[in-house]
C-alpha cells in the first residue's frame, strides 16, 4: 500500500547501531526508537484513540514530539501539528476547529492548556509530556505495554495524515488536508534529497509545526538521518552544538543563518562537518548564500507550500545567477504560469500566477469546498505565487496575488489580524497589509480608521493584539480618515502597499 503508515510499519530503518534521535542526554537508536513509536501506538490503540481520529500534538523539538507523531501515523490518526506560538485565544479557535480525541502537550504550555481545556469538548486524552529533554513519568508509562507492530485499521492513500493550518482565524480557519498517499509519494519520489540526507548527522532546531520541518523529518526518518533536536535557536549555543554534535545538516530559516553567521563571526567555531544548509519559507538574500560560500559552506533553498509541499529547489551547483531564482521543479512537478484573470498558459518571461500539478498536493481544505475550489482546479493547484519561467526552466517569484504576509517564514494572515484589531471600541474599520522589512522579508501593517467617539492610540491597539495574538503577527500601526476602495466597497490592498512602502 502506498501510504505513509505502510513506510512506518514496514520501511522505517531498524539497526541496534544508527542514532535515530537525541534530545538532551538522551539518545535512541533507530531499533530502540521503532520500539518506542509501536509501544505508544498500541497505547493510543488500547485508550479508545483510532484511524481518523485527531491527535494534536504541542509539544518543542525532541523525540517525544516525533515519537507521538509517528505512533498516531501508525494507527492511522490524523496529526494535528500545534504552534507554540499562538496565544490561547488562537489556540482555542484552531483546536476547536480541529476537535481532536487526544491533546499531548509539553509541561512548559500547561498554563496555556490550564485556559484552553475547559473549551474544548472533543478531547478523550489528555498527556502532558514532560519537557523536549526530560519525559513525565505518567508519559513514560504508555511505554510500559508490547512493542509488536499495531494491529491498527489499513488507511488509504486518500486519507487524511497531518491537518495543517494554513489560516489561524477563529471563525473558519482553513484546515489543510495532507494525505497518507500525498507524503508517501514525497518521501518515494525525492530519492535525490534522500540519499544526501543518509545518515547524516541533521540539527532539527526549526519548529515541528512548519511544513519544511516535517518535511525533513520524512525524508531523514526513511533515510536513517540521526535528528539531533532542539528546543530553541540561540545562534550562540546553535554553534556550540554544531561543533560537539558534528551536525552536517540544517534546515532553518533565512532569518537564523543570518544570526548564525554574526554570532561565528564573533566565536570562531568549528563548522568543518557541516556539508550542506538547507532554508527557505521566505526569500533567501543570494548575499547570505555568497557568504556562506566564501566560508565553504554550501546553502540550498526550497519553495513549496503547505499544500504543495515541496515545489522546486535551488543548489549552489546550479550557479550564482540563478540564486535569486526559486530553483527548478523537484521530480514528477510540472510548473507553468498562467494570466490569473483568464487562466491563459503564459510564455516564458511573462509574469503571471504559479500554478503546480503535483502527485504531493493537499486533497483540500477541510470543510471548506469553496476555498478548495479557489485553489485546486482540475489537478492543478494556483499557489498566488506571482513569478515567471525563465529560459532555462528556473522559477522567479515576484510577489503574491494573495494577501498573506511572510514574515521570516511564518504566515500572518491579514483577515485575523483585522479581526482582532475590529473588536476594539471605537474603531470603524482597518486593513492589514505586508510591508517590507530588510531581515523577515515582510512584517504587518495596519490601517485603521476611528469612528472618533473616543481616544485610541497606537500603544492602546498593540496592547489589545498582545493579549490575542503571536509576536510576529503584532502589526505597525497608522491611523488615517479613509481607506481606498474601489467602486464595490472593495479595500484596494495594493494603494495601502504602495502607500505604507512610500511613507
Amino acid at each position: 500500500m502506498e501510504t505513509l503508515q505502510h513506510l512506518i510499519l514496514h520501511d522505517m530503518p531498524d539497526s541496534e547501531d544508527i542514532e535515530a534521535v537525541k534530545s538532551g542526554a538522551h539518545t535512541l537508536t533507530y531499533a530502540a526508537y521503532h520500539k518506542r513509536i509501536n509501544q505508544l501506538a498500541n497505547a493510543l490503540l488500547q485508550k479508545g484513540i483510532q484511524k481518523g481520529d485527531r491527535v494534536a500534538l504541542l509539544c518543542k523539538n525532541g523525540h517525544p514530539a516525533s515519537t507521538i507523531m509517528f505512533a498516531a501515523l501508525e494507527i492511522g490518526a490524523v496529526v494535528v501539528p500545534v504552534s507554540w506560538q499562538l496565544k490561547p485565544y488562537e489556540m482555542t479557535g484552531i483546536l476547536k476547529a480541529s476537535e481532536p480525541k487526544a491533546l499531548f502537550y509539553g509541561t512548559e504550555f500547561k498554563e496555556i492548556m490550564d485556559e484552553v481545556l475547559p473549551e474544548l469538548s472533543s478531547v478523550r486524552l489528555i498527556m502532558e509530556t514532560g519537557t523536549a529533554y526530560e519525559t513525565s513519568p505518567v508519559f513514560e508509562a504508555l511505554f510500559a505495554g508490547p512493542d509488536h507492530l499495531p494491529e491498527a485499521e489499513t488507511v488509504s492513500p486518500d486519507d487524511t495524515a497531518l491537518l495543517m493550518f494554513t489560516s489561524g482565524t477563529t471563525g473558519n480557519p482553513k484546515r489543510c488536508m495532507i494525505t497518507h498517499g500525498g507524503i508517501y509519494n514525497y518521501v518515494s519520489k525525492s530519492n535525490s534529497s534522500s540519499a544526501r540526507m543518509k545518515n547524516l548527522r541533521f540539527l532539527a532546531c526549526h519548529p515541528i509545526y512548519h511544513t519544511s520541518a516535517l518535511i525533513c523529518i520524512m525524508l531523514g526518518t526513511f533515510a536513517g538521518t540521526t535528528f539531533i533536536f532542539t528546543k530553541d535557536q540561540d545562534p550562540v549555543r546553535m554553534l556550540k552544538v554544531i561543533e560537539e554534535e558534528k551536525i552536517q545538516t540544517i534546515m532553518a530559516l533565512p532569518v537564523f543563518y543570518t544570526y548564525l553567521l554574526e554570532a561565528w563571526e564573533e566565536h570562531q567555531t568549528d563548522l568543518s562537518s557541516l556539508i550542506i544548509l538547507m532554508t527557505g519559507g521566505t526569500k533567501v538574500p543570494s548575499s547570505l548564500i555568497q557568504r556562506y560560500l566564501d566560508i565553504g559552506i554550501q546553502l540550498a533553498h526550497g519553495y513549496g507550500s503547505t499544500e504543495a509541499w515541496g515545489i522546486s529547489t535551488w543548489v549552489p551547483e546550479m550557479g550564482m545567477d540563478k540564486a535569486a531564482s526559486a530553483g527548478k521543479p523537484v521530480a514528477d512537478v510540472q510548473v507553468k504560469v498562467e494570466n490569473p484573470e483568464t487562466r491563459e498558459e503564459l510564455p516564458q518571461g511573462e509574469i503571471g500566477e504559479i500554478v503546480v500539478h503535483s502527485p504531493f498536493l493537499f486533497k483540500g481544505y477541510e470543510e471548506n469546498p469553496e476555498a478548495t475550489a479557489k485553489v485546486l482546479q482540475n489537478g492543478w493547484f494556483r499557489t498566488g505565487d506571482s513569478g515567471y519561467l525563465d529560459e532555462d526552466g528556473f522559477i522567479f517569484i515576484t510577489g503574491r496575488y494573495k494577501d498573506v504576509i511572510i514574515y521570516g517564514g511564518d504566515n500572518v494572515y491579514p483577515d485575523q489580524v483585522e479581526e482582532v484589531i475590529q473588536q476594539i471600541p471605537g474603531i470603524l474599520e482597518t486593513a492589514v497589509v505586508g510591508i517590507p522589512d530588510q531581515l523577515y522579508g515582510e512584517k504587518p501593517k495596519a490601517f485603521i480608521v476611528t469612528n472618533g467617539t473616543q481616544e485610541i492610540t497606537e500603544a492602546d491597539v498593540i496592547a489589545f493584539c498582545k493579549e490575542r495574538l503571536s509576536a510576529y503577527k503584532i502589526p505597525e500601526i497608522e491611523f488615517v480618515k479613509e481607506l481606498p476602495k474601489n467602486n464595490l466597497g472593495k479595500v484596494k490592498k495594493d494603494v495601502l502597499r504602495k502607500q505604507a512602502v512610500h511613507s
